[in-house]
């Protein structure tokens, strides 16, 4: 049986990007953090194989707007939520996420390059319009944090993937 997580969530984009100034760093210090954490749907088990298809589950402890990123073994820096086929990412407090949603008909499917991975899940209790595509994802982490009102919180998890053995028979 999996393992039902309190909370999940992490990551969104600074370059390029319309946010407010009204926040100072010591604003930013006095956020509260909005509980979220993130798994899949093989529970603890982080390492895939070419082939798996993959279904996050996230959690959120408290009203939100999450923002979803994946970098692969290479670093290339990949947008999961919101997206084209998943475009709301206001998310009640409580609301078990799973990500893709299968009424979707996205799959998230093991493939080259493998290696390290991360997928970053950012919760801000602010939406944040992106008008580039984020350069990195410390930069996105800085421009959500930067943009949140009241609260923010994020959560990395780490994966590991490895091409299928073939097998000889």
């Amino acid at each position: 049986m999996y393992k039902i997580i309190k909370f999940f969530l992490v990551a969104l984009l600074l370059a390029g990007c319309s946010v407010s100034d009204k926040n100072t760093a010591a604003d930013n210090a006095k956020l509260e953090s909005i509980p979220l954490e993130l798994t899949t749907h093989l529970g603890d088990q982080q390492e895939f194989v070419e082939g798996d298809e993959i279904q996050f589950l996230l959690s959120l402890g408290q009203d939100a707007y999450i923002y979803m990123y994946y970098t692969d073994a290479v670093n290339k820096l990949t947008q999961i939520l919101p997206s084209k086929k998943q475009q709301s990412n206001f998310y009640k407090a409580g609301y078990f996420l799973t990500i893709p949603e299968y009424e979707t008909l996205y799959r998230f499917t093991i493939s080259e390059p493998f290696g390290n991975e991360s997928i970053w899940v950012i919760a801000s209790d602010r939406s944040v319009t992106m008008k580039q595509f984020p350069v990195s994802i410390e930069k996105i982490r800085q421009l959500i944090k930067k943009s949140s009102d009241k609260a923010y919180g994020e959560y990395a998890l780490k994966i590991v993937t490895t091409r299928k053995e073939k097998d000889i028979h």
